[in-house]
Order: structure tokens, then C-alpha cells, then sequence
């Protein structure tokens, strides 16, 4: 064999060898690049979804991009999301339950991954919301705490996050129509009965509207207040409004039939 030819085979083998290196990782590891492409890519899928308004496929991208980067924190605080919003459509209530125990856990992630965002204090907020809906008494009033402590971090780390108005609205509405027995109860776990009103519950959601006038649920939990202060003719026209309004999230027609709902009261009372 020529001196030549065998010179070239041993660089062949070196380049084999030099080959192998770098897909095992020895001199360059590629495989955070990959996965963190796989995980960009499912999650993008998931909000094209979104947009289309299916929700199960989002629901499985952004599974799929956390199985890629169990520590995304995009993925996390989305999946979290969309559990909350399957939980809202979901009609059997074990289901239900099953779907905002999940976003509580996420949402508590999510923020441990980045505690200055406050996209995880503000899903934390709407699960734990959602969860004392399946509690009563006592212990609804204790998860109440938790749902303004939340809502507070995420306005305080995004002063235009219009959700944060909302889940502060609803919460006004809520605790400012507690029972006697509740009250005294929730003024020993707040240090005091906190400043809830039906008056802030209005000027939060009013906030809520100002800031995504699109945004259905805002306009019907408007409504929902404007019944509660007995501002029949105002909760009719705010109903109006959110029928008429394009549907532009999953969950916008769930929040349109429970305006449908809500009118019968107000037109009886409009009478």
C-alpha cells in the first residue's frame, strides 16, 4: 500500500473518531440546542391552536414542550393556562377539580422558575380561584387570601396585566358578599375584615375593560357587579355589549351563555 493511500485512511479514521466526539458530546453537546428547539416549536404549535380554538391540542403541545424542557417556563405557565380554561369548559366536576389541582401545581412552579414574571402569579391566582369554588365555608374564605395575594405580585410585576384587574374584581365582589358568620371569620384570618367592596369590585373590572375591551369575560363579570349593586339598566347593556362582541378566546361562548343566564334576572327586575 502507497504511503499516500495510507495516509489518507488514517485521516478518514481520525475524522470518523473526531465525528463521533462531537454527536456524543464530548467536545460539543448539542442536545440542550435540540431540545430547546423542540420545545420553541411545540409551543408555538400550542398557540397557533389556541387561536383556532382548540384547546386539547394546545393542551398537548405545550405536554409535549415541557416533556422536551421540563423546566420551560413558557411552556409551564401555558399549560396552566390552558388547564384553567379546560377546567372552566369541562362540565363533570371530578374533571374539573382534576384540571385546577394540575394549573395550582404548575402555576407554583412557574413561579419558582421566574418569580419577577408575572404570568405564574397570575395563573396561581385564577387556580387557586378556581379551586375554592369547590370548597365552602372557612376554607373557601382562606384560598381567598391567597387568590389577592397573587393577583397583587402580578400587578405589581406587570401594572397593565388587565387578568390581575379581573381576579381583584372578582374577589371584591365575592368577599364584599359573605355572610356575617364569614366576615367575622375572614377578619381573623386578614388581621381585620378586609377592605372589600362592591364599589372596588366595579372600578377593578371597569380597569379590566379599559385595558382589553375585547376580552368577553370582563364585560360579563362587569354585568355580574352592576346586578349585584342593582344597576339593572347598566348589567343589560354590558350583557348586550358581550353578546355582540366577536368571540376571540376558547372560553368567550361559555361566558356569553352565562350572560343569557344572567339577563333573565335583569330583565325581570328591569320590569
Amino acid at each position: 500500500m502507497r504511503a499516500g493511500s495510507v495516509a489518507v485512511i488514517l485521516r478518514a479514521v481520525k475524522a470518523k473518531r473526531l465525528g463521533i466526539l462531537f454527536l456524543t458530546g464530548a467536545f460539543v453537546n448539542f442536545t440542550p440546542i435540540v431540545f430547546a428547539g423542540r420545545t420553541l416549536v411545540a409551543v408555538e404549535a400550542g398557540d397557533s391552536a389556541l387561536e383556532k380554538f382548540d384547546l386539547n391540542t394546545a393542551i398537548r403541545d405545550y405536554r409535549l414542550a415541557l416533556q422536551s424542557q421540563p423546566n420551560n417556563y413558557e411552556a409551564t405557565w401555558k399549560l396552566c393556562r390552558g388547564l384553567v380554561d379546560e377546567g372552566t369548559l369541562t362540565q363533570l366536576r371530578a374533571d374539573q377539580k382534576l384540571c385546577f389541582v394540575e394549573a395550582e401545581r404548575l402555576a407554583h412552579r412557574a413561579i419558582g422558575l421566574q418569580p419577577e414574571d408575572a404570568n405564574g402569579h397570575l395563573y396561581l391566582a385564577i387556580a387557586v380561584g378556581k379551586l375554592a369554588l369547590f370548597e365552602g365555608g372557612k376554607r373557601k374564605v382562606e384560598l381567598s387570601k391567597e387568590v389577592k395575594v397573587e393577583a397583587e405580585k402580578a400587578l405589581a410585576l406587570n401594572s397593565n396585566e388587565d387578568i390581575a384587574y379581573h381576579v381583584l374584581g372578582v374577589w371584591h365582589r365575592e368577599m364584599a358578599e359573605l355572610n356575617w358568620m364569614l366576615k367575622k371569620f375572614a377578619g381573623l384570618l386578614y388581621g381585620g375584615l378586609p377592605a372589600a367592596s362592591l364599589d372596588q369590585s366595579l372600578k377593578n373590572l371597569r380597569h379590566a375593560v379599559e385595558l382589553a375591551p375585547e376580552n368577553v369575560a370582563h364585560q360579563v363579570e362587569l354585568a355580574k357587579t352592576f346586578v349585584a349593586v342593582g344597576s339593572w339598566g347598566a348589567a343589560r347593556n354590558t350583557i348586550d355589549h358581550a353578546q355582540r362582541m366577536q368571540s376571540t378566546w376558547v372560553t368567550d361562548n361559555y361566558y356569553k351563555t352565562e350572560a343569557v343566564e344572567l339577563l333573565g334576572r335583569v330583565n325581570r327586575n328591569l320590569r
